[in-house]
């Protein structure tokens, strides 16, 4: 045992040594000298000249946002994209593009007088605290501490220089950095846990140890291969990432507040503040979270923990085969061929959904469990409880998508279950466990659903249907050259199985066909599954395209259309396929044991083929963010907001009565937490804050509770009956006695479902 700890010891030691001696000593560093000082230095006449010219433009865009609220236009004319709010850090014109953190400015000096100066960015002048720098006369170098509370673009340091005065140089650090990497370490991290346990397979030195290793390497293998654009270091832009990098933003922000779990996503939206957690589900992104707090940059936390579902995705697809059909073999190669389907890369890194990527994890999974729940032994509930909530957990539509599964499912052994109603009673045990664990979820949902606030995103489904020719497609092409009306859902997002699994597939159809009754007791239950598994995949593919009357289920009268409307992309069902149709075209080539050395060598080159040039094809587009980048917390979606709500229009720390801004002194946000001074000459009966409006807020005026309610733009509107021309402030979000119970519901629920899983494991040994 001692050796054994020694080892996995000397493992992260040389890990840690790695991760010292190739750390970048500059890292986050920016060094302006000689004429490049002209890059951040500002007169303090341009700085406020920049303040005013902003400050017209945001005028210009309420008042343009108004016109279109008044016409019923509601959001036109204000989208942000990737493209557009990521800026280097350095920017082209001059000033920093920082993000949230603390920073040490040095400034070299040469002055015959003292020095005053202040960090100023236009309209984000709240997001900047101890911004002030004051040096004596003479020469010399002095160094203040920054703190950026939310992404800043167009940092400045404004000074009126005295005659004969010079500064020398500038220097802005990221405190903390270029000591020791916390992106390496978060990559030496998830390599040392892959490390250790390849090291404890080692120690059985027994055949099936051996076997067990072997299977091992083939799951990390193909988990590996999957990340192969994560290994690049940079994140490529993908459909929705703007959106899930503001969401993981938005979580580390509020646990740096102290939010737990985090109820709004104080940092989205220039600090106004998103309430994503109650209506997008969230309990994994808390994992790059606390990766950002721990001072790993957004890149790196996202491109680790893509390499991590990539790693899961693998894993329980393994172990779930290997469980269902009682096949090394054909474990390892489902878990290849579903790993690196290329809808699952695409929908990892062309679509980048984090969301239905995270609920794929637990497609495999779900399939073990149903099966056996419905066919086998129903003690084994606990899993489908499992399975489910991770799916809830993860995605909305994934949810919905697999419990129509499941009905199908259900309903195809129905027969089974009335002469066996222990079964039915088995789904509804998971059921309600899931619902248990879900409760600190589904209970804010419900209310805010109630308040009115829009969560619906309808789409014509039938307009993004999929061709029958599109799943001969095996992989995607070039995504840059069409134009969006001609773009093909096939070769350039890749929304298809892939021909290693349709193939494979194809194979074990002609397999049992040639078999015919001389299959044995064990090929027969394999064959019946994976025949099962195929009709069901095949049903999900007819679904994603024109063979369901997609034009017909739209044009139903409401609530009905509004359903299938929201389902938006038919094609998702291929997702649903793909772990299906993985099962059973690993199944086609590895069944027979005298084959399977070829049928392994043909599944891997195939996957191999499929999901390479997909995510070739992928990372020769610009990368989008780089760990410098600047992340602008504007976002596109206009869903979770109160209708009417213009995002273009949002102006960082304004407070104002509608019309004059207020003077405010000591102005400190921390998450949804605000508190300042107000000075208050006109003595207005209610002022609007900087936080957009949702139930829970509680706010105090020198200790008075305040009445709010919604106002101009949806923001937090407070009326107050103080006449004190200097007022303190105080406003929080509070999370009502419900949600609080909820969390206690749900986290007996967690507690039950580990009790659970533990005795039917139990009892599957005995």
């Amino acid at each position: 045992m001692g050796k054994r700890l020694l080892s996995v010891a000397a493992i992260w030691l040389a890990l840690i040594a790695l991760v010292f001696v190739y750390t970048d000593r500059e890292e986050y560093l920016w060094r302006f000298e000689g004429e490049d000082v002209s890059l951040v230095l500002r007169t303090r006449a341009q700085a406020q000249a920049a303040e005013e010219e902003a400050a017209q433009a945001m005028q210009a865009e309420r008042e343009a946002a108004a016109a279109r609220t008044a016409l019923g236009e509601w959001g036109d004319g204000a989208v942000y994209s990737a493209r557009t709010s990521m800026l280097p850090a350095v920017g082209e014109e001059g000033g920093l593009n920082l993000m949230w953190g603390d920073y040490d400015v040095t400034v070299r000096y040469a002055s015959p007088e003292p020095l005053s100066l202040s960090l100023v960015s236009a309209l984000r002048q709240s997001f900047i605290e101890n911004g002030d720098l004051s040096a004596p006369a003479g020469e010399g170098e002095i160094t203040a501490r920054v703190t950026l509370t939310d992404s800043t673009q167009g940092l400045f340091l404004a000074c009126d220089l005295p005659e004969d005065a010079e500064i020398e140089s500038v220097t802005v650090h990221k405190a903390g950095a270029g000591v020791f990497s916390r992106d390496l370490a978060a990559y030496a991290a998830l390599a040392g846990v892959v490390l250790t346990a390849l090291l404890a397979l080692s120690w059985d030195r027994t055949a099936e140890g051996s076997r067990r290793r072997r299977d091992a390497l083939i799951v990390v293998c193909a988990a590996l291969f999957a990340s192969m654009p994560c290994l690049w270091g940079r994140l490529y832009e993908g459909h929705d990432l703007f959106f899930h990098l503001n969401r993981i933003e938005g979580i580390a922000s509020g646990l740096r507040a102290g939010q737990f779990p985090v109820r709004i996503h104080a940092s989205t939206l220039l600090g106004y503040g998103y309430a994503s957690p109650e209506f997008y589900p969230e309990l994994f992104l808390y994992l790059p979270a606390l990766m950002r707090n721990l001072g790993v940059s957004l890149t790196v936390s996202v491109l680790v923990f893509e390499m991590a579902i990539n790693l899961a995705t693998a894993a329980v697809c393994y172990v779930s085969v290997r469980r269902l059909l009682g096949s090394r073999a054909v474990a390892a190669g489902a878990s290849v061929l579903y790993t690196l389907s290329v809808y699952r890369m695409a929908n990892l890194y062309v679509r980048a959904t984090l969301g239905e990527s995270l609920a794929m994890i637990f497609f495999p999974l779900l399939i073990w469990a149903m099966v056996e729940v419905l066919t086998r032994d129903e003690r084994q509930w606990p899993l489908l409880a499992l399975a489910m909530t991770g799916i809830f957990m993860s995605h909305l539509l994934s949810t919905m998508f697999t419990v129509l599964l499941c009905a199908l499912a259900a309903l195809c052994c129905l027969p089974r279950l009335v002469r066996e109603p222990r079964r039915i009673l088995a789904i509804l045990k998971a059921a309600a466990l899931m619902a248990l664990c879900s409760a600190w979820f589904l209970v804010p949902f419900l209310e805010y659903t109630r308040e009115g606030i829009s969560t619906s995103v309808v789409l014509n489904a039938y307009e993004h249907v999929l061709r029958l020719g599109s799943y001969l497609v095996s992989f995607s092409g070039d995504m840059t050259n069409l134009p969006e009306e001609l773009e093909d859902f096939a070769y350039t997002i890749g929304v298809v199985p892939g021909l290693a699994i349709l193939m494979g597939c194809a194979l074990m159809l002609v397999r049992r066909y040639a078999a015919g009754r001389a299959a044995d007791a064990r090929e027969r239950l394999g064959d019946r599954l994976s025949l099962a598994l195929t009709a069901l995949g095949a049903l999900a593919l007819l679904g994603a395209t024109e063979f369901f009357p997609w034009s017909w289920a739209c044009s139903l009268r409401r609530p009905f259309s509004t359903l299938f409307m929201q389902i938006q992309f038919p094609w998702r069902l291929v997702g649903i396929a793909a772990p299906m149709l993985s099962i059973a075209a690993a199944w086609g080539y590895l069944k027979e044991p005298r084959w399977r050395a070829a049928g392994m060598a043909a599944l891997v080159v195939l996957s191999v083929l499929g999901s390479g040039y997909t995510m070739q094809c992928f990372v020769q587009q610009g990368p989008v963010l780089s760990p410098e980048d600047y992340c602008d917390t504007r976002i596109a979606q206009y869903e979770y907001t109160y209708v009417g709500t213009e995002k273009s229009a949002l102006e960082p720390g304004r407070i104002t009565d509608g019309t004059q801004t207020y003077t405010v002194e000591n102005f400190v946000k921390r998450g949804a937490n605000l508190s300042c001074t107000i000075v208050n000459p006109g003595g207005s009966t209610y002022i609007e804050l900087p936080l957009l409006y949702y139930p829970g807020y509680r706010a105090q005026m020198d200790g008075v509770p305040c009445t709010m309610q919604r106002g101009t733009n949806n923001v937090i509107r407070l009326f107050s009956t103080t006449s004190a021309e200097r007022a303190e402030l105080k406003v929080w979000f509070e999370p009502p006695l419900a949600w609080l119970v909820s969390q206690g519901v749900s986290l007996a629920g967690a507690l039950l479902l580990l009790l659970a899983l533990w005795r039917s494991r139990r009892a599957a040994r005995r």
